[in-house]
C-alpha cells in the first residue's frame, strides 16, 4: 500500500544483510547490530525468483512484498482463530476487517523489518493454542483417544520459536500472553467436584482412578514438552544459520538478553539515547490520528468486559488482558519505537473484533449496535490509510519514527551523475595507490557517524565497489594526504568548508537532508 516512500535507515539495514546473505549464504547473528534471522530468511527465495542474487540487484518492492506476506497470513489465521474460539463467525469478519484496515498494521505491512514478522507468529500461536485447546477438550470431554492434541503444541513451539528468531522483544509477548492466560484459565472442575462431594464419593473415587493418558492435566504437560522442544529447535536451526554458525545460538540465548537488557534500560552509552521517552509515549502512536476519539471508540472494550454476560468470553478476556499487560510492560521500558506498538495493536483490534459479535448475539438490537461500533473506528481507520497513502514520508506520521528524507534519492542521484560524468581512473595512478580498490576519478568517498549514513547506502548501492565510507572526517584527511582524489566525497554539512582545501578539484557543492536535524553536503567536480 506504502510501496513508495522512501526507505527507513532500518530498512536499508536489513536490505544489506539480506543481500550478504543472497551473496555467501551465511547469516551470523549479530545482538547488538541486528536481530533474528527469520526475514532475511524470508526475503531471500523472492528476491532469487525474480533472479537477484546480489546486494546491488535487490529489488525493493519485493523486498517490502516480505512483510506483506506475512501481514496477509496474520490476518487469515487471526480469521480462523477467532471463529473456533467464538464459534460466530460475525466476530471473526469484524476482528479481521479492522486488523487489516487498521493504519499502524497496514502502514508497516510494507516495512521492511521484522515487526510484522513478529506479530504474523503470535497470531500463529494464538491459532495454535485455540486449535490445541479445542483438541483438548473434545478428548477430555468425549474420550476420543483419536484426537491427538500434540501436533498442536508442535505447532505452537514452532510459531513461538519463529517469533523468538524474529526479534528480542518477543519475549515481552511471551510473558504478556501467559500472564494473561493464567489469569483467563478455567477452574479444574474435577477440583470443584473434589470439594462439593464426599471423599467417599463413588464418582470422585473414579476420577482419580481413571487413565493418566486421559486427564486434561497429563495431556498438557505431554503438550508442554512437545511445544517447548519445537521452540528450541527451531529458534537453535535459525540462530545457527541452519548448522553454519553455532555461536549465534549462544549470542541469542546469552548475548542478547545483555545487550537487550542495556536498551530496554536506556543506556545512552549503548546508542539508545534517541529512543529514550517517557511512559505515555506510547499513546500518542497507539491512537493516531484522533488520540479522544479512538479512545472513544474502544472504550467498550473497558465496560462490557465487566458485564456477566461478557465474562464467560475467555478469548475476549485473554485478548484485552493480553494487550494491556503488552502495553503496560512496553510503556515501562525507557527504549520505545513506535513499531513495537504493533504488537500491542493487533490484540486489541481482535478484542474489539469479538466484543462486537458477542454484543451482536447478545444483546437486543445487538447487531444494529455492533454494526455501529463496527462503523467508527474503521472509519477512522480509512480515513488516517488515505492520509498516509496520499503522503506516506509526511512527518507527523508516527510510525514516521526517525525516518529518512526524500532527500535522500536525490543525494544518490547527484552521486550516480557525477560519478557517470567522471573520467575513467589511470591505470598509473592505480598503482601508485594499490591500497585502494577504485581510484581517484572513480571513487566516492563517504565520511559520516553510523547513525547519519543510513539509508544512503542503499539508493547507492548499485556504485557500492566504488564507495569507502567512514565514520570520522578524520579519514578524509588521511586520504587527501595519500593523495587521493575522489570524484565525489560527502560529509556532515558542518565540515563543508574543510573539504575543499583539502580536495581543491572539487568545485561544485550541494546541501542535502538526510532526515530532521541531519544535514550532509556533497563535493564533486565538473569542467
Amino acid at each position: 500500500m506504502f510501496f513508495n516512500r522512501t526507505f527507513h535507515p532500518d530498512e536499508a539495514n536489513q536490505a544489506f544483510t539480506t543481500g550478504s546473505l543472497l551473496e555467501t549464504g551465511l547469516y551470523q547473528y549479530r545482538p547488538s547490530d541486528h536481530h533474528g534471522p527469520t526475514l532475511y530468511y524470508a526475503a531471500a527465495p523472492l528476491q532469487k525468483a525474480f533472479g537477484h542474487n546480489d546486494t546491488a540487484s535487490l529489488d525493493g518492492t519485493l523486498l517490502r512484498c516480505t512483510p506483506l506476506v506475512f501481514a496477509a497470513l496474520a490476518v487469515v489465521l487471526a480469521f480462523f482463530a477467532v471463529r473456533k474460539a467464538t464459534r460466530n463467525t460475525l466476530s471473526a469478519l469484524f476482528a479481521c476487517v479492522l486488523l487489516a484496515a487498521m493504519p499502524i498494521f497496514a502502514f508497516y505491512s510494507t516495512d521492511f523489518i521484522q515487526e510484522m514478522l513478529l506479530a504474523s507468529f503470535s497470531v500463529a500461536m494464538l491459532w495454535a493454542a485455540v486449535d490445541f485447546a479445542a483438541a483438548l477438550k473434545t478428548r477430555s470431554e468425549q474420550g476420543n483417544d483419536g484426537v491427538k492434541p500434540g501436533k498442536r503444541a508442535v505447532f505452537f513451539g514452532m510459531f513461538a520459536g519463529l517469533a523468538f528468531a524474529t526479534k528480542e522483544t518477543s519475549v515481552f509477548t511471551f510473558a504478556s500472553a501467559a500472564l494473561a492466560a493464567w489469569c483467563v484459565r478455567p477452574k479444574d472442575p474435577h477440583t470443584q467436584d473434589d470439594c462439593k462431594r464426599s471423599a467417599c464419593d463413588v464418582n470422585a473415587q473414579a476420577n482419580r482412578k481413571s487413565p493418566a493418558r486421559n486427564r486434561p492435566e497429563s495431556a498438557a504437560i505431554q503438550a508442554a514438552l512437545l511445544a517447548a522442544f519445537a521452540f528450541i529447535l527451531t529458534a537453535v536451526l535459525f540462530f545457527s544459520s541452519f548448522g553454519a554458525e553455532w555461536g549465534g545460538v549462544y549470542d541469542a540465548f546469552i548475548s542478547a538478553p545483555l545487550s537487550y537488557f542495556h536498551r530496554a534500560a536506556g543506556d545512552a552509552a549503548g546508542g539508545a539515547a534517541w529512543h529514550v521517552h517517557p511512559w505515555w509515549w506510547y499513546a500518542k502512536t497507539l491512537f493516531f490520528p484522533d488520540n479522544i476519539v479512538y479512545s472513544l471508540a474502544f472504550l467498550p472494550l473497558v465496560v462490557y468486559p465487566l458485564l456477566p454476560r461478557f465474562r464467560k468470553s475467555r478469548l475476549l478476556s485473554f485478548l484485552a488482558l493480553h494487550s494491556l499487560i503488552l502495553f503496560a510492560l512496553y510503556s515501562i521500558v525507557p527504549y520505545k519505537t513506535p513499531w513495537c506498538m504493533l504488537q500491542v495493536a493487533v490484540p486489541l483490534v481482535l478484542a474489539y473484533g469479538v466484543l462486537l459479535g458477542e454484543i451482536s448475539s447478545s444483546l437486543r438490537n445487538g447487531r444494529a449496535i455492533a454494526f455501529a461500533a463496527f462503523a467508527i473506528p474503521l472509519a477512522l481507520f480509512a480515513f488516517a490509510d488515505v492520509r498516509i497513502w496520499r503522503d506516506p514520508d509526511a512527518r507527523d506520521i508516527p510510525y514516521n519514527y526517525a525516518h529518512a528524507s526524500p532527500q535522500v534519492k536525490d543525494l544518490a542521484a547527484c552521486v550516480a551523475d557525477a560519478i557517470a560524468k567522471s573520467p575513467r581512473p589511470n591505470p598509473s595512478e592505480s598503482q601508485h595507490n594499490s591500497h585502494f580498490s577504485i581510484l581517484n576519478s572513480q571513487f566516492i568517498a563517504v565520511a559520516l557517524p553510523a547513525c547519519d549514513t543510513w539509508p544512503f547506502p542503499w539508493y547507492n548501492r548499485p556504485l557500492k565497489n566504488v564507495t569507502g565510507y567512514w565514520t570520522s572526517f578524520d579519514a578524509l584527511e588521511t586520504l587527501a594526504k595519500d593523495g587521493v582524489k575522489p570524484a565525489v566525497v560527502v560529509c556532515r554539512a558542518e565540515y563543508g568548508h574543510l573539504v575543499q582545501p583539502l580536495f581543491p578539484h572539487l568545485n561544485r557543492t550541494r546541501r542535502f537532508e538526510m532526515r530532521p536535524h541531519v544535514r550532509v553536503r556533497a563535493f564533486w567536480s565538473e569542467p
